[in-house]
């Protein structure tokens, strides 16, 4: 990629500070514009203290600048969206002055009708680079999920809840998106032509609040919640979320009323003018994974038992592994059902995940799938490893494998079950039987599934 300087405005925040290190690492001349002198950057940046909305700060944070960022939002404000209006402005006039080859704003989802104050300021923002001489690329994205977000620290917080509300609005829609991957689409900004318009910034899967707060629970190994109706609760949530969380009810406010609308994608996708990221888009469960700092367990060393079932069908190896990866969530759930509903419960009482039935739309490594976590998969060989989240004396851990055999296929699947001390060693022993029925069930769900596709 060829050098370009670049200026980015509000680089102290979650997703500034991360742009200004992928900047710096991949060699481009980077300058901030900073207000706080507290603040400290990595490397060869050279910082200009000012405020955006001064005309002299822009002035010269943009002189000789090719690519300037835009990526502040004056939520802590009271009149944000009057503010955010003539930095706007401003900052179109001095990308003129200075020549700039390229703006680049990251906003939110483009309202369809009628929506929240935040909502609108983004895109009247949008509106007004759009309006101005220098191309402006504006990136649309609803949710980040990434360290620092103030919107993934409420999720957080509320997943936590051993009760919660669920107000009508939980039942919104959106398509949360990864911060590596905004990270990406931001950095290839840099290395295209002059480009202008809006285009979305979307993850993988369209998820309701209710679920992404319950999937981030899940992600958290959070015990399963009790949610209790609440078609009265306002967005005065947000003044309970200024005291129990680091988030000021000044920012929340905001956000809260922005989830009364479905922040979906309504424009061309940001793959349309720029690369993907490599190797796809993160998927739900990764992306939370990656902001909270929850890495997926490992298979364990040591000792371990393991019981066998195979299986042999007519059916070709691909409608095999077909059920295979549609296993769990609402309209793939793991047969028999009562043993596992059964097994759910159970693990509610003790403070597990329980029964919990979700899924992302193709699950990888690190995805949650019900109340196993996805370890391992491999498309080429057909084999895909879980590893089961419930409260055991110990991990177990499934694998299934469709192989050819013949004109049809062998269904190969492996319990491995690695004991935490004598209670585990006792807990294998008496409940094998019941394994070895459930999985042989388990085992002839699938292949005789396969075989009606």
């Amino acid at each position: 990629m060829n050098e370009r300087r670049c200026a980015v405005l509000g680089a102290t925040g979650f997703v500034g500070t991360a742009l200004v290190d992928d900047l710096t690492a991949a060699g481009h001349p980077v300058r901030v514009l900073a207000r706080s002198p507290r603040h400290r950057f990595p490397g060869p940046v050279e910082v200009t203290r000012g405020d955006a909305a001064d005309p002299a700060a822009l002035k010269a944070v943009m002189a000789g600048a090719d690519v300037v960022f835009h990526l502040v939002h004056s939520l802590r404000e009271p009149d944000f969206a009057g503010r955010d209006r003539v930095i706007a402005e401003r900052v179109v006039a001095a990308a003129a002055e200075a020549g700039v080859r390229q703006l680049v704003y990251l906003g939110g989802p483009r309202p369809a009708a009628a929506t929240s104050a935040h909502l609108a300021s983004r895109s009247e923002v949008a509106g007004i680079l759009l309006a101005g001489p220098v191309p402006a690329l504006v990136l649309q994205a609803s949710m980040i999920l990434g360290r620092g977000s103030a919107g993934l620290e409420l999720l957080a917080r509320t997943a936590r809840l051993p009760i919660r509300p669920r107000p009508r609005w939980t039942a919104r829609h959106s398509r949360p998106v990864a911060l590596a991957d905004v990270r990406h689409y931001l950095r290839a900004a840099v290395g295209v032509a002059p480009v202008s318009g809006r285009f979305d910034v979307s993850g993988p899967e369209r998820i309701s609040y209710h679920d992404l707060v319950r999937r981030c629970g899940r992600v958290l190994r959070r015990p399963a919640a009790l949610a209790v109706p609440a078609p009265l609760w306002s967005h005065q949530a947000a003044l309970v979320a200024g005291l129990t969380s680091p988030v000021p009810a000044s920012v929340a406010g905001p956000l809260f009323s922005s989830l009364d609308h479905d922040l979906l994608p309504a424009d061309t996708p940001a793959e349309a003018v720029l690369p993907p990221p490599p190797g796809g888009p993160t998927s739900l469960d990764n992306a939370l994974r990656a902001a909270l700092g929850a890495p997926a367990a490992a298979t364990p060393e040591g000792r371990a038992h393991v019981g066998e079932h195979t299986r042999y069908t007519s059916a070709g190896p691909d409608a095999v592994w077909d059920v295979i990866t549609h296993l769990g969530g609402a309209d793939g759930r793991f047969p028999p059902g009562p043993a596992w509903a059964l097994r759910g419960v159970l693990d509610h009482a003790l403070g597990g995940v329980g029964l919990y039935r979700g899924r992302s739309p193709r699950p990888v490594p690190g995805d949650v799938l019900d109340f196993w976590t996805v370890r391992h998969r491999d498309d080429t060989r057909r084999e895909l490893v879980l590893g089961a989240e419930m409260r055991l004396p110990g991990d177990a851990e499934l694998t299934l494998r469709a192989e050819p055999a013949g004109e049809g296929t062998r269904l190969r699947q492996r319990v491995r079950f690695t004991p935490t001390g004598l209670f585990g060693e006792m807990y294998w022993r008496v409940q094998k039987p019941g394994h070895d029925f459930v999985f042989g069930l388990l085992a002839r769900s699938i292949v005789r599934a396969a075989g009606q596709s």
